[in-house]
């Protein structure tokens, strides 16, 4: 049997990807579906069609403007060297592989001759209902209208010739382009007869403003507002503006009436109600990734450069490289896509393998000794990311354009969780709120308010970025590390004290939904942190009122009862390691 891989780029297609996705399904072995940055239900259900076991590959789109052609030859190349695809089949999320008599489309794929490309005729369908395909329906199992003639072709590929000739999709799937040093072409191959796509681009009318409202602005970010490339959508669009609603097809009248019954199977759909399309929000949604897009590109004009440090610790000589929490951080570091970026690895302890040294090398880590850390951290911004930390997806590119963008210089840049946390955990947020998005605070005023609750930022230093001038001023933080372990609380005080008191810090929520931020801590880790927030109120206390001492006191006498109290339930022989240090500390409460 042949390996037959479909793909697709999606974009608020709530109201009909179940029914491509079971249709899809019927006749290929995996479905690889991109994202692009779907505002709608779109994503929520196909999570629930992979949750349910289907073969479905999730990937995300990041750039916001109409990326099909890049996405899509991606794609194309994934399913045939990744997967190993005999034949791939390069479809939108509104299309529907149908025979043209009565034949199996996995039967008709199965014994398709193809050696490189051939061409599906490409028809276009539409509801004969006007008021478009009812919610929690099959698309195909509607009365249709079909166009009187074929409007145009897409392709199947066989996946031997894209690992030979690594060609490109063109945009919208038509053809196939092919590359060499003196010759561009783009081929179709010859017809199969057989089947036929069923392009069902109009569902409704609120469905196809949602379209072409969100996908000509997508389109004239790419390629301007003077282009052939999605000319329909460009008149649809001011169609949209008059207050129309774009017709289902040119000369509707002259459609023939049919239904599908007999040539396809119609699976029962599960997750497909409530999917009318609400058209400002996506096009509030669109516009804002657009924006965003536009602010990134102008605050990455001048490249500036990010270090990343991940620190090193020997732990008895052992290969601590081997340790996962370390090789967590340094693999996120090492994933991350922002194009002007550097990985350092200070080496507070022990020996590296040599093995391990060159495999860093060739990955562009350098290694160096902590008290060279300053001179090596070559990025006009700084990272720390500690044993577990992972940072936040696109934080660099959200963070430097921010911070760049500003019309006054902020040292610090902080990026939250959402709030809620344990008790016993050593994180919190500064009160601020997804809705809220940025806020500014003093850096004196934050290290206030952290010595009060006791704890770091939600993120820790997974979080916090910062300007090459403050990372200096602290020598690296490089200080705040003893006996084989950061301290952290105490390399917030000295970022915070370091960006000055004038100089405010730039606090953002971002992604709130993503909270993973470092490694799970144990009892003795909490009752470190818990010794170092005691030191560190004591150095500090002319920062605080009297009033603020006794609360941090009140505190203080609680948290240590209740971590005291959860270490002897927990059997801890409270004689060794940092116990009897931390009784002595609860008794001068």
């Amino acid at each position: 049997m042949k390996k037959i891989v479909a793909i697709t780029m999606v974009k608020n297609e709530m109201d009909i990807i179940e029914s491509f996705v079971r249709h899809t399904l019927g006749f290929s072995d995996l479905l690889i579906v991109a994202d692009h940055k779907s505002s709608d239900r779109t994503r929520e259900i196909l999570e629930a069609l992979q949750a349910e076991g289907l073969p479905i590959i999730i990937e995300d789109v990041v750039a916001a403007r109409h990326v099909q052609a890049e996405t899509m030859t991606h794609l194309l190349w994934e399913a045939s060297d990744d997967y190993a695809a005999d034949l791939v089949l390069p479809l939108d999320g509104d299309e529907f592989l149908v025979p043209r008599g009565t034949g199996v489309v996995r039967d008709l794929l199965e014994t398709l001759a193809i050696e490189d490309v051939r061409a599906l005729p490409w028809w276009q369908y539409a509801p004969s209902d006007d008021e478009g395909i009812p919610e929690g329906t099959f698309a195909l199992s509607v009365p249709l209208l079909r166009a009187p003639s074929q409007f145009s072709q897409k392709i199947v590929v066989h996946g031997g010739f894209v690992r030979r000739e690594h060609v490109r999709l063109s945009e919208g799937n038509h053809l196939i382009i092919q590359e060499t040093a003196s010759v561009r072409r783009g081929d179709c191959g010859d017809t199969c007869e057989q089947m036929e796509l069923a392009h069902l681009p109009w569902r409704s009318p609120a469905q196809i403003r949602s379209k072409y409202a969100v996908g000509w602005p997508n389109i004239a970010g790419k390629y301007g507002l003077n282009t052939v490339s999605g000319i329909g959508y460009r008149e649809m669009f001011a169609q949209i503006r008059k207050g129309e609603i774009p017709p289902k097809g040119e000369n509707i009248d002259a459609w023939t009436p049919c239904k599908l019954d007999g040539r396809v199977p119609f699976p029962m759909l599960q997750y497909s109600e409530n999917t009318m399309p609400d058209v400002l929000a996506n096009v509030m949604a669109s516009s804002e990734a657009l924006a965003a897009e536009l602010a990134e590109t102008r605050a990455l004009a001048s490249r500036p450069m990010v270090t990343t440090v991940v620190p090193y610790f020997g732990e008895g000589g052992q290969p601590s490289y081997l340790d996962k929490h370390f090789c967590k951080s340094l693999a996120a570091a090492l994933a991350e896509d922002y194009p002007w970026h550097e990985v350092i690895v200070p080496v507070f302890g022990g020996s590296i393998p040599q093995e391990f040294v060159r495999n860093a090398l060739n990955r562009g880590v350098r290694l160096c000794l902590p008290e060279h850390l300053c001179s090596a951290a070559r990025g006009n911004y700084v990272e720390w990311l500690l044993p577990g930390d992972i940072p936040r997806r696109e934080k660099l590119r959200n963070m430097i354009t921010c911070a760049e963008l500003q019309d006054r210089i902020y040292p610090i840049l902080l990026s939250e969780a959402r709030s809620g946390v344990l008790e016993m955990s050593p994180m919190v947020n500064f009160g601020v709120s997804a809705k809220e998005n940025c806020r500014m605070i003093s850096c004196e005023a934050a290290w206030s308010w952290l010595l009060l609750q006791g704890k770091v930022p939600s993120r820790g230093m997974a979080g916090v970025l910062v300007k090459k001038s403050v990372f200096d001023d602290c020598r690296g933080l490089v200080d705040c590390f003893e006996a084989g372990r950061p301290h952290v609380f105490l390399m917030w005080r000295e970022l915070l004290l370091a960006g000055g008191e004038q100089m405010g810090m730039q606090m953002c929520v971002m992604h709130e939904d993503e909270t993973e931020s470092g490694a799970e801590l144990h009892l003795e880790e909490l009752a470190a942190h818990q010794l170092d927030w005691h030191a560190l109120c004591i150095l500090d206390r002319a920062l605080l009122s009297k009033e603020t001492q006794e609360e941090i006191l009140n505190r203080q006498r609680r948290i240590g009862i209740y971590l005291l109290e959860h270490a002897i339930d927990e059997g801890v022989d409270l004689q060794l390691g940092i116990w009897p240090e931390y009784q002595q500390m609860l008794m001068t409460l």
